[in-house]
């Protein structure tokens, strides 16, 4: 009896690794945006001009704040670029803002806001094919305050009853909320998006608040992913406070691969804007860093495909053997220290390959080992190509810099 369950579990254990071929975007085509078609959105907000996006590697253009919002539009009829409309409900002549919603003395008139809203979706459809997505304002709506609920509520009923393609509504939530909050929003949005500055919070030198903050995120809407998705929101507005502007590759690569391991399906970068006090050496550092990765993203043989439609799994195993094994922190002034592993690993199945990512999250160097490749199998990197030796017995052993993230691909050997 003991023999006929080993055989049975090692039976399983060989049955799990299969390199099946799967890929949950099949059915999809290469003209439009996530979820419509298969093109990772990867965006940022107020682009000085759309005319170098694309050979950049982004998919999308903006949103835009002030003046800016009708120039993104009308710059996509020439560009040709996907965009985030931007929609700014009215009462009357009153463009509807926090304050005026937070106002004791104002009395919303909700069928007048709403028409506004139905309206712009209407006009804004006919006039602009490039609208990819809805960009929901005033934005970082609050949820104990009643009449920006009930405003966020309407609003997303009156976009979705109006627009004749369903395209998804976004609203830009601050990064300090947590999972009970980000909760709140829900049912009133199709593309959950929170601020992940990891400079602006004062967390430069605790990256790891990024895997928070991202499983938040995407725990928010587990079990909704047909319905809704998440991008992840990092920064580049001003410059590293610790004066490293060498370190920053490494620091964009670190937040936004990490974001992505943990559910994210797309990037929107906050933000393209040239501002006062952000000098040219870390906006250009910036830039250079979100357009590489970009098109290690982009197009059919890029990563993004492996996050949008590949399946998670979690048949390897991976441990530190040397280097701290867990880094704490406090999420918030109020709240108690947590700590989470230094390394994270994720695993994903897609187009008859495994693809594993590695993302260290401490300011050291780590020694790591991951276990359970079977045998017959051929390993490289999943973006220089480069094939990978390692030992028998299923190990691969490696060093992991600083911040450093590693993606490799597993396939069956050929013959």
């Amino acid at each position: 009896m003991r023999f006929c369950f080993m055989l049975l579990l090692l039976a399983c254990v060989s049955w799990a690794f299969e390199f099946d071929d799967y890929d949950s975007g099949r059915h999809l085509g290469w003209e439009q945006l996530y979820p419509a078609g298969r093109i990772m959105p990867y965006s940022g907000y107020s682009p000085p001009d759309q005319s170098n996006l694309r050979k950049d590697g982004f998919t999308l253009a903006g949103p835009a704040y002030g003046k800016a919002i009708e120039k993104l539009r009308e710059d996509s009829l020439q560009s040709g670029m996907p965009i985030f409309a931007t929609l700014q409900a009215k009462q009357g002549e009153q463009v509807i803002s926090l304050q005026l919603l937070s106002d004791k003395d104002f009395k919303p008139d909700w069928d007048a806001i709403c028409q506004s809203l139905r309206e712009q979706v209407q006009s804004y459809s006919a006039k602009y094919p490039g609208i990819a997505y809805w960009n929901l304002t005033p934005e970082e709506l609050r949820y104990w305050r009643k009449n920006e609920y009930r405003y966020l509520q309407l609003a997303y009923e009156s976009i979705k009853a109006s627009d004749p393609l369903k395209r998804p509504v976004y609203m830009y939530i601050p990064g300090h909320y947590g999972f009970e909050a980000l909760q709140k929003y829900v049912p009133y949005l199709d593309i959950m998006g929170k601020g992940m500055y990891v400079n602006y919070a004062g967390r430069i030198h605790e990256r790891i608040w990024v895997r928070q903050s991202s499983e938040n995120l995407n725990n928010s809407i587990r079990g909704l992913e047909k319905e809704k998705f998440t991008l992840c929101v990092p920064e580049m507005f001003q410059n590293q406070a610790d004066g490293r502007v060498d370190r920053i590759e490494s620091r964009v690569r670190h937040d936004v691969f990490l974001a992505l391991a943990c559910g994210c399906k797309g990037v929107q970068i906050f933000s393209l804007a040239k501002r006062r006090n952000f000098d040219a050496a870390n906006y250009d550092a910036y830039y250079a860093a979100y357009s590489r990765l970009a098109k290690e993203l982009g197009g059919k043989e890029g990563l993004g495909q492996v996050f949008l439609f590949g399946q998670r799994r979690a048949d390897l195993k991976g441990k530190i053997t040397v280097g701290p094994e867990q880094l704490s922190f406090k999420p918030g002034a109020q709240k108690d220290e947590i700590s989470l592993p230094a390394a994270y690993l994720a695993e994903f199945q897609y187009r008859k390959a495994r693809y594993v990512v590695l993302v260290n999250s401490a300011e050291e160097k780590l020694e790591y080992e991951i276990s359970g490749i079977p045998e017959g199998t051929q390993l490289s990197c999943a973006i220089s190509k480069e094939k990978i030796a390692y030992e028998g017995a299923g190990r691969l052993k490696l060093e992991l810099a600083s911040l450093e993230s590693r993606i490799f691909k597993l396939e069956k050997k050929s013959p």
